[in-house]
């Protein structure tokens, strides 16, 4: 490619696969008509595959040839053909049809796919006009409760653009990983400091702000070859609306109505920019994201939203809302009417996580669920935000998992900007008592940790947390078999450079029926 700028390369091969699209598209609309011609190339934004089954999967794509001016396109339906294949040269196409890009949705296109066989990649690209999108890949998941020896994913979350370079992705295509989970702070609404990159707002707060901020995360090459290299799955934390907000909460208690408003056009621009499902889209300020996903009889992965549904945080202070460092002897946290999840999700939760019977059950959130106490000596000090502000759902959760004997249970979660391995203990205050599960939280993309050094001496407080590792980015990887489940904790340099040094920091393990993560 020496020689040549990205948009000419693009531009050069949407013009070579134009013979590939000369069959005639699935009718669309008779409203629809002409053939449309754009300022300039109009999948900037790229293309990306999310909530695979093993039937199928959903592909994305945006028509912004101004990525940061949604009105640069014009005001008209255009219709977006779309190819997948079996093969990435196009030669044996399986399905093939057109969808309609609406400006009232920003022009971005969702196309649920189905009737795909499963375990295994397909290609996909879209055509407007006469432009042709860049060539993405997606994976359908072996079929429900078929035998499967073994699987690759990495999980990840925190990506604030203004603060280093998305290079993780990188390491995350390099590695090959089947399928990539998003735990959420998929956008910051704010640009903070900026010390490497500006994004075009200030700070999002309604739906064109909110779609610009999308947009500028989504034109990071990384971040496009990844979501190009497979399929993901999405849940939400609070950036994605607004810092440490809690349901119709605002960090400084903003009036709920006019909360509530933000919130909608952050679910909206969310969802355009993301491939996920109908059933996803949100209707004004609500929308319904936590899900169940089975990879064969080996894995089952249950997305949760702890955000959209949660309690209002503990013992908070009248200046301000949202995370606090508070007292554990907080009487909030024990009162059995609040929650973090909701009633209907964590009905959901219960009474289905691990019944289908799979090896390897991962419950999927942005949050630390196991006990942190940060205050080294008397007295206690817990993170509000987390599953310790909100410890009897936390106590309904290990019930069940201990009531149901669910087989290899594992949290994932994101939001702390540091890695944690920790054993999750039937009771947290007695470091004899039964370890019933295991939990991993992913260190972040690129986001700071200004606190690692000020709660490093709270450890040995906390015997059951094995690793607190702070001062890194990156993500982590996952290589699970039926025997073992293989966790690296992978670490990619100063983000700040966009040279990746990946490098694996540790490499712990789960032997099949042994709760708890063992360093190698």
């Amino acid at each position: 490619m020496s020689g040549f700028t990205r948009r000419q390369f693009m531009r050069s091969a949407s013009l070579m696969g134009l013979a590939a699209f000369s069959a005639p598209l699935v009718a669309t609309p008779a409203w629809v008509t002409g053939k449309p011609r754009f300022i300039s190339y109009p999948f900037t934004l790229g293309v990306a595959s999310g909530d695979p089954l093993a039937t199928g999967f959903v592909i994305w794509t945006r028509l912004a040839p101004d990525p940061l001016d949604v009105g640069a396109i014009g005001h008209e339906p255009i219709p977006v053909a779309y190819q997948v294949a079996e093969d990435e040269g196009f030669k044996k196409i399986v399905k093939k049809g057109s969808a309609v890009a609406y400006p009232e949705n920003a022009h971005a296109v969702h196309v649920d796919v189905g009737g795909l066989a499963p375990g295994r990649p397909y290609y996909y690209r879209f055509r407007a006009g006469d432009e042709v999108s860049p060539t993405g890949r997606a994976r359908t998941l072996p079929a429900f409760m078929t035998p499967v020896d073994r699987f690759r994913f990495a999980f990840c979350s925190c990506q604030n653009y203004t603060e280093g370079y998305f290079k993780a992705y990188r390491d995350m295509v390099a590695q090959d990983a089947e399928l990539i989970v998003h735990l959420g702070d998929y956008i910051y609404e704010r640009s903070y400091s900026a010390p490497l990159r500006r994004t075009p707002v200030a700070e999002a707060n309604d739906l064109d702000s909110y779609r610009a901020m999308h947009a500028a995360y989504k034109l990071d090459s990384d971040l496009q070859a990844a979501h190009a290299h497979t399929s993901w799955l999405f849940t939400w934390d609070d950036h994605e609306v607004a810092n440490d907000y809690a349901a119709d909460q605002g960090q400084f208690f903003e009036d709920s109505k006019e909360f509530l408003k933000r919130r909608a056009a952050a679910y909206k621009a969310y969802y355009e920019h993301l491939p996920l499902r109908r059933a996803a889209a949100p209707i004004g300020a609500d929308a319904t994201i936590f899900g169940r996903t089975s990879i064969g009889n080996l894995l089952e992965i249950n997305m949760l939203d702890t955000r959209q549904y949660r309690t209002d945080q503990p013992c908070q202070t009248p200046e301000e809302g949202g995370w606090q460092l508070i007292d554990g002897k907080c009487a909030d946290r024990f009162d059995p009417a609040r929650t973090i999840l909701g009633e209907e999700q964590e009905k959901w939760l219960l009474g289905g996580m691990g019944r289908a019977g799979a090896k390897w059950n991962v419950m999927a959130q942005g949050m630390l669920f196991s006990k942190h106490d940060y205050k080294p000596g008397e007295g206690e000090l817990i993170g509000s935000e987390y599953w310790d502000g909100y410890t009897v759902s936390r106590d309904r959760v290990l019930k069940m998992f201990e009531d149901r004997q669910v087989s290899n249970p594992v949290i994932i979660g994101g939001d702390v900007h540091a890695n944690y391995v920790c054993d999750v203990k039937q009771d947290f205050d007695n470091p004899e008592s039964k370890t019933i599960a295991s939990e991993f939280v992913a260190t972040s993309i690129t986001s700071g940790n200004w606190y690692w050094q000020r709660n490093m001496p709270s450890i040995p407080e906390n015997p059951h947390i094995k690793l607190y590792e702070g001062r890194h980015r990156g993500y982590t990887l996952v290589d699970v078999n039926r025997r073992r489940w293989t966790a690296d904790l992978r670490t990619v340099g100063d983000v700040m450079d966009p040279e990746l040094k990946a490098e694996t920091l540790k490499t712990f393990v789960i032997e099949d029926g042994v709760p708890g993560p063992q360093e190698t």
